[in-house]
Protein backbone atom coordinates (compact mmCIF):
# COMPACT_ATOMS: atom_id res chain seq x y z
CA UNK A 1 0.00 0.00 0.00
CA UNK A 2 1.43 3.45 -1.08
CA UNK A 3 1.64 6.12 1.84
CA UNK A 4 -1.04 8.31 0.68
CA UNK A 5 -3.49 5.19 0.55
CA UNK A 6 -1.94 4.09 3.71
CA UNK A 7 -2.51 7.70 5.12
CA UNK A 8 -6.59 7.78 3.68
CA UNK A 9 -6.71 4.57 5.31
CA UNK A 10 -5.69 5.36 8.78
CA UNK A 11 -7.38 8.68 8.34
CA UNK A 12 -10.58 6.99 8.93
CA UNK A 13 -9.75 3.68 10.65
CA UNK A 14 -8.98 6.40 13.49
CA UNK A 15 -12.39 7.71 12.92
CA UNK A 16 -14.18 4.68 12.80
CA UNK A 17 -11.93 3.48 16.08
CA UNK A 18 -13.11 6.65 17.80
CA UNK A 19 -16.80 6.00 16.84
CA UNK A 20 -17.17 2.13 18.40
CA UNK A 21 -15.35 3.10 21.25
CA UNK A 22 -17.73 5.77 22.13
CA UNK A 23 -20.49 3.93 21.34
CA UNK A 24 -18.66 0.88 23.76
CA UNK A 25 -18.90 3.34 26.69
CA UNK A 26 -22.48 4.90 25.80
CA UNK A 27 -24.31 1.79 24.85
CA UNK A 28 -25.60 0.50 28.64
CA UNK A 29 -27.39 4.27 28.71
CA UNK A 30 -30.31 2.46 26.76
CA UNK A 31 -30.46 -0.23 29.63
CA UNK A 32 -30.21 1.53 32.51
CA UNK A 33 -33.92 1.98 33.23
CA UNK A 34 -33.80 -1.94 32.63
CA UNK A 35 -31.29 -2.40 35.70
CA UNK A 36 -33.36 0.01 37.71
CA UNK A 37 -36.54 -2.30 37.40
CA UNK A 38 -34.53 -5.36 37.97
CA UNK A 39 -33.40 -3.76 40.93
CA UNK A 40 -29.80 -4.98 39.70
CA UNK A 41 -28.76 -1.08 39.92
CA UNK A 42 -30.07 1.75 42.16
CA UNK A 43 -30.07 5.55 41.10
CA UNK A 44 -27.22 6.16 43.07
CA UNK A 45 -25.06 3.26 41.60
CA UNK A 46 -26.26 3.74 38.08
CA UNK A 47 -24.08 7.51 38.05
CA UNK A 48 -21.15 5.43 39.98
CA UNK A 49 -21.14 2.77 37.43
CA UNK A 50 -21.60 5.69 34.63
CA UNK A 51 -18.60 7.73 36.41
CA UNK A 52 -16.24 4.62 37.09
CA UNK A 53 -14.60 4.57 34.31
CA UNK A 54 -12.80 7.59 34.56
CA UNK A 55 -11.33 5.88 37.31
CA UNK A 56 -9.07 3.62 34.34
CA UNK A 57 -9.82 6.97 31.47
CA UNK A 58 -8.04 9.25 33.51
CA UNK A 59 -4.57 7.61 35.12
CA UNK A 60 -4.38 6.20 31.08
CA UNK A 61 -4.76 9.60 29.82
CA UNK A 62 -2.33 11.05 31.89
CA UNK A 63 0.39 9.06 30.25
CA UNK A 64 -1.30 8.02 26.92
CA UNK A 65 1.12 10.47 24.62
CA UNK A 66 4.08 8.47 26.20
CA UNK A 67 2.38 5.21 25.45
CA UNK A 68 1.99 6.51 21.80
CA UNK A 69 5.57 7.45 21.01
CA UNK A 70 6.67 4.94 22.66
CA UNK A 71 4.59 1.67 21.01
CA UNK A 72 3.53 3.49 18.37
CA UNK A 73 -0.15 4.73 17.60
CA UNK A 74 -1.02 1.22 16.06
CA UNK A 75 -0.18 -0.48 19.24
CA UNK A 76 -2.36 1.47 21.32
CA UNK A 77 -5.37 1.44 19.13
CA UNK A 78 -5.05 -2.40 19.30
CA UNK A 79 -4.67 -2.67 22.91
CA UNK A 80 -7.24 0.24 23.44
CA UNK A 81 -9.78 -2.22 21.55
CA UNK A 82 -8.85 -5.22 23.40
CA UNK A 83 -9.47 -3.87 26.73
CA UNK A 84 -12.68 -2.20 25.21
CA UNK A 85 -13.73 -5.72 24.48
CA UNK A 86 -12.82 -7.23 27.98
CA UNK A 87 -14.63 -4.42 29.83
CA UNK A 88 -18.36 -4.81 27.35
CA UNK A 89 -18.08 -8.50 27.74
CA UNK A 90 -17.74 -8.74 31.69
CA UNK A 91 -20.68 -5.80 31.54
CA UNK A 92 -22.68 -7.90 29.27
CA UNK A 93 -21.80 -10.88 31.17
CA UNK A 94 -21.65 -10.58 34.69
CA UNK A 95 -24.82 -8.47 35.08
CA UNK A 96 -23.67 -7.27 39.22
CA UNK A 97 -22.76 -3.85 40.29
CA UNK A 98 -19.30 -5.16 41.12
CA UNK A 99 -18.66 -6.62 37.36
CA UNK A 100 -20.10 -3.33 36.48
CA UNK A 101 -17.77 -1.17 38.01
CA UNK A 102 -14.85 -3.59 36.81
CA UNK A 103 -16.11 -2.99 33.35
CA UNK A 104 -16.88 0.41 32.88
CA UNK A 105 -12.87 0.89 34.61
CA UNK A 106 -11.38 -1.35 31.98
CA UNK A 107 -13.54 0.71 28.99
CA UNK A 108 -11.79 3.45 30.35
CA UNK A 109 -8.37 2.21 30.14
CA UNK A 110 -9.29 2.02 26.30
CA UNK A 111 -10.60 5.47 26.04
CA UNK A 112 -7.61 6.71 28.33
CA UNK A 113 -4.89 5.12 26.23
CA UNK A 114 -6.47 6.62 22.70
CA UNK A 115 -8.87 9.10 22.85
CA UNK A 116 -5.92 12.11 23.12
CA UNK A 117 -3.60 9.74 20.23
CA UNK A 118 -6.72 9.66 17.78
CA UNK A 119 -7.34 12.95 17.99
CA UNK A 120 -3.82 13.89 17.28
CA UNK A 121 -4.15 11.46 14.48
CA UNK A 122 -7.38 12.60 12.77
CA UNK A 123 -5.57 16.20 12.87
CA UNK A 124 -2.27 14.77 11.80
CA UNK A 125 -3.71 12.59 9.09
CA UNK A 126 -6.59 14.76 7.22
CA UNK A 127 -6.30 14.36 3.65
CA UNK A 128 -6.12 17.88 2.96
CA UNK A 129 -4.69 18.92 6.40
CA UNK A 130 -7.64 21.05 7.44
CA UNK A 131 -7.65 21.25 11.14
CA UNK A 132 -10.79 22.29 11.32
CA UNK A 133 -12.38 19.41 9.15
CA UNK A 134 -10.51 17.59 11.72
CA UNK A 135 -12.34 19.07 14.49
CA UNK A 136 -15.34 18.33 13.00
CA UNK A 137 -14.49 14.43 11.95
CA UNK A 138 -13.29 13.72 15.65
CA UNK A 139 -16.47 15.99 17.28
CA UNK A 140 -18.77 13.81 14.94
CA UNK A 141 -17.02 10.50 15.71
CA UNK A 142 -17.68 11.16 19.74
CA UNK A 143 -20.94 12.57 19.07
CA UNK A 144 -22.55 10.59 16.89
CA UNK A 145 -21.05 7.20 18.35
CA UNK A 146 -21.89 8.15 21.77
CA UNK A 147 -25.66 9.02 20.43
CA UNK A 148 -26.60 6.24 18.75
CA UNK A 149 -25.45 3.83 21.35
CA UNK A 150 -28.17 4.40 23.28
CA UNK A 151 -31.01 4.02 21.31
CA UNK A 152 -29.18 1.18 19.71
CA UNK A 153 -28.99 -0.88 23.28
CA UNK A 154 -32.57 -0.18 24.57
CA UNK A 155 -34.25 -1.04 21.24
CA UNK A 156 -32.36 -4.86 21.28
CA UNK A 157 -33.02 -4.93 24.62
CA UNK A 158 -36.64 -3.77 24.25
CA UNK A 159 -37.21 -6.71 21.78
CA UNK A 160 -34.68 -9.38 22.68
CA UNK A 161 -34.80 -12.35 24.82
CA UNK A 162 -31.36 -11.49 26.49
CA UNK A 163 -31.86 -7.92 27.23
CA UNK A 164 -28.97 -7.58 29.26
CA UNK A 165 -26.85 -8.94 27.17
CA UNK A 166 -27.38 -8.86 23.88
CA UNK A 167 -26.77 -5.16 23.09
CA UNK A 168 -23.28 -5.55 24.36
CA UNK A 169 -22.68 -8.65 22.02
CA UNK A 170 -23.46 -6.15 19.22
CA UNK A 171 -20.77 -3.90 20.59
CA UNK A 172 -18.21 -6.85 21.11
CA UNK A 173 -18.41 -7.57 17.53
CA UNK A 174 -17.93 -4.06 16.36
CA UNK A 175 -14.27 -3.94 18.14
CA UNK A 176 -13.36 -6.95 16.85
CA UNK A 177 -14.09 -6.20 13.34
CA UNK A 178 -11.60 -3.14 13.97
CA UNK A 179 -9.08 -5.30 14.89
CA UNK A 180 -7.76 -5.93 11.48
CA UNK A 181 -7.68 -2.60 9.81
CA UNK A 182 -5.85 -1.16 13.03
CA UNK A 183 -3.21 -3.56 12.68
CA UNK A 184 -1.95 -1.84 9.50
CA UNK A 185 -2.37 1.86 10.53
CA UNK A 186 0.52 4.53 10.13
CA UNK A 187 2.41 3.74 13.31
CA UNK A 188 3.42 6.99 14.62
CA UNK A 189 6.47 6.21 16.72
CA UNK A 190 9.51 8.13 18.39
CA UNK A 191 11.84 7.90 20.65
CA UNK A 192 10.45 8.70 24.41
CA UNK A 193 12.88 8.19 27.45
CA UNK A 194 10.84 9.15 30.04
CA UNK A 195 6.79 9.21 30.51
CA UNK A 196 5.38 12.67 29.21
CA UNK A 197 3.16 14.13 30.94
CA UNK A 198 0.32 16.42 29.23
CA UNK A 199 0.97 19.87 29.47
CA UNK A 200 0.14 23.24 28.05
CA UNK A 201 3.29 25.71 26.48
CA UNK A 202 2.48 29.32 27.26
CA UNK A 203 2.03 30.40 23.59
CA UNK A 204 -1.92 28.05 23.82
CA UNK A 205 -2.41 28.50 27.35
CA UNK A 206 -5.38 31.27 27.48
CA UNK A 207 -6.98 29.08 24.07
CA UNK A 208 -6.66 25.94 26.02
CA UNK A 209 -8.67 27.14 29.07
CA UNK A 210 -11.00 28.86 27.27
CA UNK A 211 -11.70 25.04 25.15
CA UNK A 212 -11.63 23.03 28.73
CA UNK A 213 -14.35 25.12 30.46
CA UNK A 214 -16.59 24.62 27.22
CA UNK A 215 -15.87 21.32 27.09
CA UNK A 216 -16.63 20.42 30.34
CA UNK A 217 -20.04 22.23 30.30
CA UNK A 218 -20.71 20.64 27.08
CA UNK A 219 -20.28 17.17 27.79
CA UNK A 220 -21.51 17.85 31.64
CA UNK A 221 -24.95 18.18 29.75
CA UNK A 222 -24.55 15.17 27.97
CA UNK A 223 -23.48 12.82 30.76
CA UNK A 224 -26.43 13.82 32.43
CA UNK A 225 -28.77 12.97 29.87
CA UNK A 226 -26.93 9.76 29.54
CA UNK A 227 -26.63 8.78 32.98
CA UNK A 228 -29.94 10.00 35.13
CA UNK A 229 -31.82 11.60 33.12
CA UNK A 230 -33.40 8.03 31.25
CA UNK A 231 -34.02 6.68 34.45
CA UNK A 232 -35.78 9.90 35.49
CA UNK A 233 -37.66 9.51 32.51
CA UNK A 234 -38.80 5.65 32.45
CA UNK A 235 -40.62 6.51 36.74
CA UNK A 236 -42.90 9.08 34.84
CA UNK A 237 -43.90 6.64 31.88
CA UNK A 238 -46.91 4.23 32.66
CA UNK A 239 -45.74 1.63 30.59
CA UNK A 240 -41.60 -0.64 30.30
CA UNK A 241 -40.55 0.85 27.19
CA UNK A 242 -36.84 1.73 26.98
CA UNK A 243 -36.63 3.03 24.01
CA UNK A 244 -38.30 6.92 24.85
CA UNK A 245 -35.78 6.96 27.95
CA UNK A 246 -33.05 5.89 25.18
CA UNK A 247 -33.93 8.32 22.95
CA UNK A 248 -33.90 11.36 25.16
CA UNK A 249 -30.69 10.40 26.00
CA UNK A 250 -29.23 9.29 22.66
CA UNK A 251 -30.78 12.27 21.07
CA UNK A 252 -28.41 15.21 22.68
CA UNK A 253 -25.45 13.76 20.93
CA UNK A 254 -27.30 12.61 17.73
CA UNK A 255 -28.17 16.26 17.04
CA UNK A 256 -24.50 17.62 18.09
CA UNK A 257 -23.10 15.99 15.52
CA UNK A 258 -26.17 17.22 12.59
CA UNK A 259 -25.05 20.55 14.51
CA UNK A 260 -21.51 20.28 13.88
CA UNK A 261 -21.76 19.79 9.94
CA UNK A 262 -24.23 22.72 9.52
CA UNK A 263 -22.25 24.83 12.19
CA UNK A 264 -18.56 24.42 10.15
CA UNK A 265 -18.73 27.53 8.73
CA UNK A 266 -19.35 29.45 11.76
CA UNK A 267 -16.45 31.43 13.07
CA UNK A 268 -15.37 29.39 16.05
CA UNK A 269 -16.11 32.17 18.98
CA UNK A 270 -19.29 32.94 17.39
CA UNK A 271 -20.22 29.33 17.52
CA UNK A 272 -19.29 28.59 20.83
CA UNK A 273 -20.83 31.71 22.68
CA UNK A 274 -23.73 30.98 20.92
CA UNK A 275 -23.57 27.31 22.83
CA UNK A 276 -23.40 28.90 25.68
CA UNK A 277 -26.56 30.46 25.67
CA UNK A 278 -28.30 27.54 24.36
CA UNK A 279 -26.92 25.18 26.80
CA UNK A 280 -28.37 27.36 29.28
CA UNK A 281 -31.71 27.37 27.51
CA UNK A 282 -31.64 23.76 27.62
CA UNK A 283 -31.41 23.69 31.09
CA UNK A 284 -34.19 25.91 31.95
CA UNK A 285 -36.21 23.53 29.64
CA UNK A 286 -34.61 20.28 31.60
CA UNK A 287 -35.99 22.16 34.69
CA UNK A 288 -39.43 22.79 33.95
CA UNK A 289 -39.80 19.23 32.27
CA UNK A 290 -38.80 17.78 35.16
CA UNK A 291 -41.18 19.91 37.51
CA UNK A 292 -43.79 19.45 34.91
CA UNK A 293 -43.36 15.68 34.25
CA UNK A 294 -43.75 16.29 30.69
CA UNK A 295 -41.68 14.05 28.80
CA UNK A 296 -42.11 16.52 25.67
CA UNK A 297 -40.64 19.26 27.52
CA UNK A 298 -37.73 16.96 28.76
CA UNK A 299 -37.33 15.76 24.44
CA UNK A 300 -36.80 19.36 23.68
CA UNK A 301 -34.56 19.80 26.19
CA UNK A 302 -32.04 16.69 24.82
CA UNK A 303 -32.87 18.51 21.08
CA UNK A 304 -32.02 22.17 22.61
CA UNK A 305 -29.28 20.95 24.51
CA UNK A 306 -27.50 19.01 21.78
CA UNK A 307 -27.54 21.92 19.45
CA UNK A 308 -25.61 23.95 22.30
CA UNK A 309 -23.03 20.73 22.84
CA UNK A 310 -22.81 21.04 19.23
CA UNK A 311 -21.69 24.44 19.03
CA UNK A 312 -19.97 25.12 22.08
CA UNK A 313 -17.81 21.68 21.66
CA UNK A 314 -17.34 22.70 17.87
CA UNK A 315 -16.43 25.93 19.06
CA UNK A 316 -14.47 25.11 21.41
CA UNK A 317 -12.21 22.34 19.62
CA UNK A 318 -11.95 24.30 16.84
CA UNK A 319 -10.14 27.44 18.77
CA UNK A 320 -7.71 24.79 20.76
CA UNK A 321 -6.87 23.00 16.97
CA UNK A 322 -6.18 26.13 15.23
CA UNK A 323 -3.66 27.18 18.47
CA UNK A 324 -2.01 23.47 18.55
CA UNK A 325 -1.96 22.87 14.37
CA UNK A 326 1.82 23.90 14.15
CA UNK A 327 2.77 22.66 17.80
CA UNK A 328 4.95 19.97 18.42
CA UNK A 329 3.45 18.75 21.92
CA UNK A 330 -0.06 18.72 20.56
CA UNK A 331 -0.58 15.08 21.59
CA UNK A 332 0.28 16.21 25.33
CA UNK A 333 -2.34 19.04 24.95
CA UNK A 334 -4.83 17.41 23.81
CA UNK A 335 -4.50 14.95 26.51
CA UNK A 336 -5.42 17.65 29.00
CA UNK A 337 -7.92 18.68 26.76
CA UNK A 338 -9.59 15.22 27.11
CA UNK A 339 -9.17 15.15 30.68
CA UNK A 340 -11.40 17.98 31.32
CA UNK A 341 -13.94 16.56 29.02
CA UNK A 342 -13.79 13.22 30.93
CA UNK A 343 -13.88 15.17 33.89
CA UNK A 344 -17.28 16.97 33.19
CA UNK A 345 -18.51 13.52 31.79
CA UNK A 346 -17.93 11.76 35.02
CA UNK A 347 -17.64 14.85 37.99
CA UNK A 348 -21.29 16.19 37.84
CA UNK A 349 -23.14 13.10 37.09
CA UNK A 350 -21.48 11.16 40.60
CA UNK A 351 -22.69 14.58 42.34
CA UNK A 352 -26.31 14.53 41.27
CA UNK A 353 -26.12 10.91 41.89
CA UNK A 354 -25.04 10.92 45.31
CA UNK A 355 -27.34 14.38 45.82
CA UNK A 356 -30.04 12.07 44.65
CA UNK A 357 -29.70 9.86 47.42
CA UNK A 358 -30.79 12.61 50.16
CA UNK A 359 -33.42 14.12 47.53
CA UNK A 360 -35.43 12.68 44.90
CA UNK A 361 -34.05 12.34 41.05
CA UNK A 362 -35.94 14.71 39.44
CA UNK A 363 -34.74 17.49 42.20
CA UNK A 364 -31.48 16.43 42.00
CA UNK A 365 -31.79 16.93 37.93
CA UNK A 366 -33.06 20.26 38.37
CA UNK A 367 -30.11 21.57 40.74
CA UNK A 368 -27.96 20.08 38.13
CA UNK A 369 -30.11 22.83 35.21
CA UNK A 370 -29.19 25.71 37.93
CA UNK A 371 -25.32 25.06 37.73
CA UNK A 372 -25.72 24.79 34.22
CA UNK A 373 -27.68 27.44 34.01
CA UNK A 374 -25.23 29.61 36.28
CA UNK A 375 -21.97 28.22 34.78
CA UNK A 376 -22.72 28.90 31.32
CA UNK A 377 -23.87 32.18 31.79
CA UNK A 378 -20.12 32.99 33.83
CA UNK A 379 -18.27 31.50 30.55
CA UNK A 380 -20.21 33.51 28.26
CA UNK A 381 -19.72 37.32 29.94
CA UNK A 382 -16.10 35.98 30.86
CA UNK A 383 -15.36 35.00 27.24
CA UNK A 384 -16.75 38.23 26.26
CA UNK A 385 -14.70 39.97 28.53
CA UNK A 386 -11.45 38.83 27.00
CA UNK A 387 -12.19 39.11 23.95
CA UNK A 388 -13.35 42.57 24.60
CA UNK A 389 -9.43 43.25 26.01
CA UNK A 390 -7.70 41.91 23.62
CA UNK A 391 -9.27 43.98 20.67
CA UNK A 392 -8.57 47.04 23.13
CA UNK A 393 -4.72 45.45 23.19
Amino acid sequence: MDSTALTKSSYWTCIACSTVLMMSTNVASGVYPLYKSLHVLTSFQITEVFAAYIGGLIPTLLVSSWLSAKYGLRTIVIFALIFAILGTAIIGFGGTFVYFLLGRVLQGVAVGISTGNLAAAIVRLEPSGNHHRAALATGLAMTLGGGTAPVIGAAIAQYVTEPTLTPYLLIIIFLALLLLPSSILFNFKQHASTITWPRVPEPVREAFVTSAIAAFLAWSVTAMFLSVVPVVIASHLQNSSLVAPATAAGVILIVSGITQVFAMLAHPQTALQSGYCILAVAAVLLILGEVSEELAVILLSSVVGGIGHGLTFLGATRILNAAISSLEARTEVLAAYNVAIYLGVGVPALCVGALSTAISASLAVCAFGCFVIVLALFSLIKFRTNAVQQSVQ
